[in-house]
């Protein structure tokens, strides 16, 4: 009796599975055996040469990591564990670099901080500082993720158990000595594990060390800004070495995930059986007045005045004009927002990350239910539907340059013949969007998932309901908010990409992340920091529809 639904199961495995292995794993896999097979004497000479790429993504990452975890320390005991007036409102600003693109980011302090052109340079004197060069470009990634060291804070600081603290205190420890020596060194290994996430998502970025590596005197090249040079070149010699240098790029990923899982798993707290955390907030005391101004002034400096830069900027006749009212114009806005190229643009950006939302969220509740199904091949299903999220974007997209470079062709029965020709087409961008971001929609469909009862689905099948009936009544009404919220993410996630986005969009088919690129790159500043506020906006409102989501699905639960 139990056969029937056996091989359903199976045969839903083998449809999620055969997708995921083809468009996700299948092009990686082929990456590496391309330069596997490319590795002779004149490749690694000529890969030798490559060594100040390879140097600078390193140092440069490193920097961001350490730039993350010194201000984030700090940062999550004042916001998570002390009595620091409007504690939640800093928690909001200082967690919004993760929500706006690193470009965009760049993009303010191109305008606080360039040499010549500046507003800092242009009150404190010109060339005070410069945000071009390795330093720049740490500074900047550093910035766009330290919400992953806050957050990983404030997980762990969740978990302490504040009888720790009262030991310390009853053996005659301060207030402070008791902070120190028996809450700070629980949450190291998780503050840390975040840093290690920054150093990772460094090594992948590629607008930022564009825009501020490529200007620099002299020029800093990292892996990612050096592949797009080469496959930009063309030719069989830089396209093998564009793929030598993303697998190196690569073999960066699974080091970083295990030293991440290595922290993560040496400061786990655990908390007695039944035993619940009753958070108590350290008192600042007279420190909490100056503690308060410190923290606003940090927010301010990095986060608002970017932002604001940005918005300033696209309100200039042009990039570097004198700071005055007849210099302010609102003609980029109507001439950028309303422009066919720009129009044409939108639409496709939000064809396609629709496309992919959908998808994400598809395949991401398919992963989820097999995961309850097969529960010994759960771990495989779920690193399988995540991997591609830790895989470097230009990594994927190379993979998947080379893997349809050439139109597939397959013959069914001798007598069918299907041709896959994916090259150069918009399908592709599809194709990497919504296999870099499966795991926002496996992730949000597992842990809604894991809160219904199976009951509820048991009880639709002792009422005469098939399996896909009494799923579709029961748990998936459970499950829309947690949808909807993965849909957002991933739609805006897809909506604003950028480094896949210019190396796959087929020529004269922009997207809203190329023309960007292309705007502030090489075109017009001003321009560009129109559509860039137009980013903020968008990903604003996503993000208080994901909020709204969430709570509805707190109260559905």
């Amino acid at each position: 009796m139990n056969a029937r639904p056996a091989v359903s199961r199976w045969l839903g495995l083998g449809a999620w599975l055969g997708p995921i292995l083809f468009f996700a794993i299948g092009p990686v896999a082929v990456l590496l055996l391309r330069s596997a097979g490319t590795l002779d004497e004149g490749a690694l000479s000529s890969l030798s040469g490559e060594a100040g790429p390879f140097v600078n993504t390193l140092v440069i990452s490193l920097g961001a990591a350490v730039f993350a975890f010194v201000l984030g320390v700090p940062l999550s005991l004042l916001l998570f564990r002390t009595d620091l007036p409007l504690r939640g409102t800093f928690a909001v600003l200082f967690t919004l670099p993760s929500a706006i693109p690193p470009f965009i980011w760049g993009m303010g302090w191109i305008s606080l901080a360039s040499p010549r052109a500046g507003y800092l340079n242009r009150l404190l004197g010109e060339g005070t500082l410069d945000i071009y060069g390795p330093g720049g470009i740490a500074f900047v990634m550093g910035l766009s993720g330290l919400p992953l060291v806050l957050l990983a804070g404030a997980a762990a600081l969740r978990r302490v158990d504040p009888a720790l603290e009262e030991a310390a205190r009853v053996c005659g420890a301060s207030p402070v000595r008791a902070l120190l020596a028996a809450t700070v060194p629980l949450t190291m290994p998780s503050l840390l594990s975040g840093a290690v996430m920054v150093f990772l998502m460094a090594v992948s970025a590629f607008g930022v060390p564009y825009i501020l590596g490529v200007s620099a005197t002299p020029p800093t090249r990292v892996l990612t800004t050096r592949i797009y040079e080469l496959v930009l070149l063309g030719g069989e010699g830089s396209l093998a070495r564009a793929v030598l240098l993303a697998t190196a790029l690569l073999l960066l990923t699974p080091v970083a995930l295990w030293a991440t899982w290595a922290l993560g798993r040496s400061g786990r707290v655990r908390l007695s059986a039944g035993k619940g955390v009753s958070p108590r907030l350290f008192p600042l005391g007279r420190a909490r007045l100056p503690a308060t101004v410190s923290v606003a002034a940090v927010g301010a400096l990095l986060v608002l005045l970017p932002l604001g830069a940005v918005a300033l900027t696209s309100v200039q006749r042009s990039f570097g004009a004198e700071l005055s009212w007849e210099s302010l114009t609102l003609r980029h806005w109507s001439g950028v927002l309303l422009e066919e190229r720009t129009l044409q643009a939108t639409g496709r950006s939000l064809l396609l990350a629709a496309g992919a939302g959908l998808l994400v969220c598809a395949f991401g509740l398919a992963s989820a239910v097999l995961q309850r199904h097969f529960r010994r091949l759960g771990a495989g299903v779920e690193a399988l539907a995540v991997w591609p999220y830790a895989v470097p974007g230009t990594v994927l997209a190379i993979a998947l340059l080379i893997a349809f470079s050439r139109d597939l062709r397959f013959i069914l029965f001798e007598r069918v013949a299907f041709v896959l020709a994916l090259s150069h087409t918009p399908w592709l961008l599809l194709i990497s969007y919504s296999a870099k971001y499966l795991a926002l929609g496996t992730r949000n469909s597992s842990e809604a998932l894991a809160q219904v009862d199976p009951s509820l689905a048991e009880a639709a099948r002792v009422s005469g309901a098939g399996p896909l009936r009494a799923f579709l009544d029961a748990p998936l009404p459970l499950l829309r908010p947690a949808l909807f919220a993965a849909f957002v993410l991933a739609f805006l996630a897809c909506a604003t990409e950028i480094t896949m986005s210019v190396l796959l969009v087929p020529a004269g088919s922009d997207v809203l992340g190329t023309l960007l690129f292309e705007l502030q790159s090489y075109a017009d500043p001003s321009a560009a920091a129109v559509l860039a506020c137009a980013f903020v906006a968008l990903v604003l409102l996503g993000r208080v529809l994901v909020s709204l989501a969430r709570r509805r699905a707190v109260e559905v639960r």
